[in-house]
C-alpha cells in the first residue's frame, strides 16, 4: 500500500469513527461537528500527543463571511498543543488529528463554538447561523524544540517592537523597572497613600497594542481585592505596587507581563504580544 493512501485511511479512520455522511458530503462525527477533507499530506505520523501544531484558520458564517482570520488577528500565531484525549473543545479535537499540510472545512454547532473558542456567548453576526465554518491547514507539526525555537524568535522579535517603540535601545533599557515592565509616563514623585494586599480598590486601565489599537478596557465601576490572583494580568498587579491612591501611568508591558504564549481567551490579542496600558487607581474601599 502506497504511503499517500495508508495517510487518508489513517486520517478517515481517527476523525470519523462512527461518521453519517450527508448530501453535503461532510461527515458527521460523534463529538457533534462535521468535516470535510479538502487536502491531505502523505504523512501517517498521526496522534502526536506533546507536539504542537501551527494552524491557519479562517472563522466564517455560515453565509461564508470571514469574522476572523488567524493570520490576521492572531499575527500568524495559532498554535494549538496537541491533545488527542480532549473532548472538550472541538476544534481542538480536529487538530489533534490531523497530519503538515492536511487542510479541512468544519462545521462546528455555533452555540458550542462560541463557547469553547471564545468564552462568550452567540454574537449578533452569527445569531441566525446553525454552525460555524472552520477553514483550516495544519502548517506544521512541532517538537518541543522546534516550538522552543520558535517562540525564541518571537519573543526577539517583541524585543524589537519595544525597542522601536522608544527609539533606541538605550531609552527601553532606562524606561525598564526592575519588575519587568517599561514605564512610557511615570507617575509624578508625590506623598500618597501606598495600596497594600488585601486593599479593596477601584481603577480603570485601557490596554493597546503598540500602534496604539485599543483592544482592552476594564468594566465599569471596576474593583479589585489587590493580590488576589487572576483578577487582572500580572503585569497590571505589578504597576500597581509601584503606584499611589490618585496616581496613574502609562506603561508597556512585555508578553510574558500580560497574555503569554496563549494570548487573550476571547482572541483579541495574538500570543507573544506586547501592551500598551493606561492604568489609573481612582478610590480605596
Amino acid at each position: 500500500m502506497v504511503p499517500t493512501l495508508m495517510a487518508v485511511i489513517l486520517l478517515i479512520a481517527c476523525l470519523s469513527c462512527g461518521r453519517k455522511k450527508n448530501k453535503n458530503e461532510f461527515s458527521q462525527h460523534p463529538l457533534g461537528y462535521q468535516w470535510k477533507l479538502l487536502a491531505f499530506s502523505s504523512d501517517s505520523a498521526i496522534y502526536l500527543n506533546g507536539k504542537t501544531a501551527r494552524v491557519n484558520a479562517t472563522f466564517c458564517t455560515q453565509k461564508d463571511s470571514v469574522f476572523y482570520d488567524s493570520r490576521h488577528d492572531l499575527r500568524d500565531r495559532f498554535f494549538v498543543k496537541i491533545d488527542t484525549l480532549n473532548n472538550t473543545n472541538k476544534l481542538r479535537h480536529v487538530i489533534s488529528r490531523c497530519n503538515k499540510g492536511d487542510s479541512l472545512c468544519v462545521l462546528i454547532p455555533v452555540k458550542d463554538f462560541f463557547k469553547e473558542q471564545f468564552g462568550t456567548e452567540i454574537p449578533f453576526f452569527s445569531e441566525q447561523d446553525s454552525v460555524v465554518k472552520i477553514y483550516l491547514r495544519v502548517i506544521d507539526i512541532l517538537s518541543e524544540e522546534a516550538y522552543s525555537e520558535i517562540t525564541t524568535n518571537i519573543l526577539n522579535n517583541e524585543n524589537e517592537e519595544i525597542k522601536n517603540y522608544f527609539g533606541s535601545e538605550e531609552k527601553m533599557k532606562a524606561a525598564k523597572d526592575s519588575l519587568g515592565f517599561y514605564w512610557v509616563e511615570r507617575p509624578p514623585s508625590l506623598n500618597g497613600e501606598n495600596i497594600h494586599s488585601g486593599d479593596l480598590i477601584s481603577l480603570s486601565y485601557e490596554g493597546a497594542f503598540l500602534d496604539g489599537r485599543i483592544v482592552d478596557v476594564s468594566p465599569a465601576n471596576f474593583s479589585i481585592n489587590y493580590g488576589t490572583p487572576d483578577q487582572i494580568i500580572k503585569g497590571l498587579n505589578y504597576v500597581i505596587c509601584r503606584l499611589k491612591l490618585g496616581q496613574d501611568s502609562k506603561i508597556i508591558l512585555p508578553s510574558q507581563l500580560a497574555f503569554g504564549e496563549q494570548g487573550s481567551s476571547n482572541g483579541s490579542i495574538a500570543p507573544f504580544t506586547p501592551m500598551l496600558y493606561k492604568i489609573s487607581i481612582t478610590t480605596k474601599k
